[in-house]
């Protein structure tokens, strides 16, 4: 009886709610398959099992999984998708078995290469490879998701098929351009592009030609496309194309499939933004590669470093992944090295939470709740917060009251504790049960736009995608709003999105938006429907020069010794700030703290150094010649160098 390798993939979606419920998808996959075709377990990962199956046709294997999914997720049927292939033991068998195995989150061009597979004998058989040579391809890719590689795997695949009648054992070589209109540094010049290929076309050692076309994008340039496509026609069966542009949405994208179709047949292939359990699984891969073991247990601190690299709003995919991968394995070792210093011992092969913890801490961890009380200045946000949660609790707890919005306006000058609070406000309603997860994402407002037409939308709901269970916090958000009705807004477009996804997800997303009281105002009026999905306001008063002077103080205690001569020089310092700087809008409240506190213990640590000390005790000395400098004291009214006055 035939034998074939079955791929069971999972929407990452479905793979996350079950994993966190702690659900087994897989193994109860495999538990239930009928017996009676020999299902066995492979290989698996977070979204995707392999197994082998023995039937009569490759649509029973097909039937089968379907059965039993059918009866174990009745209300997921879209969470599962299907590629079989008939294992004969061939080569070609083993080259299908490593693409549908090694690369992750390319679902559809798993799918592409078993439907080539399928096609390319019968094609040959009847002596008809011109019309295969003549299908290019489109793939929609974000940078970092792995089209170099995938133009690659794509390139020998081509050359084991043998697609080429010349020179067929040469042609397993590929070549990639970032198309411009002319060419400038890293990007190439369509005429450049033509008269490369046509020199190369002499060496006959070429079967694949990747072709970055994304600049097209830009003012959506679609007749020079068009232009450069008419030039690409006459190289057709000499290569194959495929044409890269970001991950659209489904309306731009089909624009820029339309234009390539007019002179070329053409399949496309999506490959999403990768979601964090692609990542996760790229990263065990990298770990185990490497020689070490590790368990789910890891999971969340790679999540929380994917969030910490995400925040600025550049990633770069599998790049970051195995920049993580290395930076674990770096700490690791240091942590290792330290123990074994100790006399502790160590697994050298196994990788945990604990590893990547620089230290230890044996305190008990604080609760929001009292995380959040021990704020200078807060004391009404906490009451604000309370009264919150006491009123979502209850409209959970009771069938009759509808579940209020959760999401919030945080009003207020910059450096008032925004984003503190918000980090804090996660933990509670993951404490109380108001949120699954309570992670933090931050991100600034233009940070969801992005470079192109119809990417925008895409980039925006993959950031909230990031966040369900958890909260998104916006800041500046204000930068989203443009009442110039410029064709091109992407702001609009990312709020149009994020709209969405508020009232999607209202239940387990929390979406946190910051910014000064006058912008924040004006981005609701300037948007309808925001303000009503936004019931929660709450408002951040400027720190009084007390409490400055009481966080300043807070930050020495908690990592110095210092004299009373520093905390007396703190004290008038802070009394004597003008109250109209105060005031004034490019005052950064706690941040300006912050900055004068790491100014402060800078000098006091050069002055330890420059007498030979190791131990620093801040001293009012480094406080005066920190305060002195013009970042500090430019804009006060009193010019003269505090603490020499008298």
């Amino acid at each position: 009886m035939p034998s074939f390798f079955v791929r069971v993939g999972f929407a990452c979606a479905f793979v996350q709610e079950k994993n966190e419920s702690g659900t087994d998808v897989i193994y109860l996959l495999r538990d239930n398959l009928d017996k009676k075709y020999s299902p066995e377990l492979m290989l698996y990962r977070y979204t995707f099992a392999m197994f082998t199956m023995q039937a009569d046709k490759k649509t029973d294997c097909e039937a089968e999984v379907k059965r039993t999914w059918a009866s174990l997720f009745p209300d997921d049927p879209g969470a599962v998708h299907i590629l079989v292939y008939e294992n004969d033991g061939s080569d070609t068998s083993s080259l299908i078995y490593t693409i549908l195995t090694v690369y992750y989150g390319v679902q559809e061009y798993q799918e592409l290469i078993t439907d080539l597979t399928v096609s390319i004998p019968l094609l040959k058989e009847r002596g008809a490879m011109k019309a295969f040579r003549m299908q290019n391809y489109l793939f929609a890719i974000d940078p970092g998701c792995g089209f170099t590689t995938l133009l690659s795997s794509f390139g020998n695949y081509l050359q084991r098929m043998q697609v080429y009648d010349e020179n067929i054992e040469k042609r397993a070589n590929y070549i990639e351009y970032k198309v411009c209109k002319e060419s400038e540094g890293e990007k190439i010049g369509m005429g450049d592009v033509i008269d490369d290929l046509n020199v190369k076309n002499e060496d006959l050692t070429l079967n694949m030609v990747g072709l970055d076309i994304s600049w097209f994008l830009e003012g959506e340039k679609l007749d020079e496309l068009r232009n450069f496509v008419r030039r690409l026609y006459f190289l057709q069966n000499k290569y194959v194309f495929v044409f890269r542009v970001p991950y659209l949405e489904k309306k731009s994208l089909d624009r820029i499939a339309e234009t390539l179709s007019d002179l070329m047949i053409l399949r496309t292939v999506r490959i999403p933004p990768l979601h964090d359990y692609v990542l996760l699984e790229y990263m065990w891969d990298s770990v185990q590669s490497l020689g070490y073991s590790t368990s789910s247990a890891l999971s969340e601190p790679f999540f929380e470093k994917i969030r910490a690299e995400k925040k600025d709003g550049r990633f770069y995919g599998f790049k970051t992944a195995e920049k993580i991968v290395q930076q674990m394995i770096l700490e690791k070792a240091k942590n290792d090295a330290d123990r074994e210093a100790n006399g502790e011992t160590v697994n050298r092969k196994q990788i945990t939470p604990a590893d990547l913890k620089k230290e230890k801490n044996d305190k008990k961890e604080k609760t929001g709740y009292e995380e959040l009380k021990e704020l200078i200045g807060m004391e009404t946000i906490a009451e604000r917060v309370s009264e919150i949660v006491a009123q979502v609790k209850m409209s959970i707890n009771d069938e009759k009251l509808d579940r209020p919005c959760i999401h919030m306006r945080f009003v207020g000058a910059p450096g008032t504790g925004k984003t503190t609070v918000a980090r804090i406000i996660g933990r509670i309603f993951r404490e109380e049960g108001i949120l699954r997860k309570g992670a933090f994402l931050e991100y600034s407002a233009r940070s969801l736009c992005a470079e192109y037409v119809g990417q925008t939308a895409v980039k925006t709901a993959a950031i909230c995608r990031d966040a369900y269970g958890s909260v998104l916090f916006i800041d500046e958000a204000y930068a989203l709003y443009d009442d110039s009705h410029q064709t091109n807004d992407y702001g609009k477009e990312a709020l149009t999105t994020l709209i969405s996804e508020m009232e999607n997800h209202r239940d387990d997303m929390l979406v946190i938006m910051a910014g000064y009281t006058d912008d924040m105002e004006m981005l609701m009026k300037g948007n309808a429907g925001l303000r009503s999905r936004m019931p929660y306001i709450l408002t951040f008063k400027s720190y009084t020069k007390e409490q400055l002077f009481e966080i300043f103080m807070l930050m020495v205690r908690k990592h110095f010794d210092f004299t009373e001569a520093l905390e007396a020089e703190a004290k008038r310092f802070f009394d004597g700030l003008p109250d109209e700087f105060i005031a004034s809008r490019e005052f950064a409240n706690a941040r300006y703290v912050r900055n004068l506190y790491e100014r402060t213990w800078s000098k006091g640590a050069l002055r330890t150094a420059l007498s030979g000390g190791t131990t620093v005790r801040l001293e009012r000395e480094d406080f005066i010649a920190a305060s002195s400098e013009d970042e500090f004291s430019e804009k006060l009214e009193r010019r003269a160098r505090v603490g020499f006055s008298g």
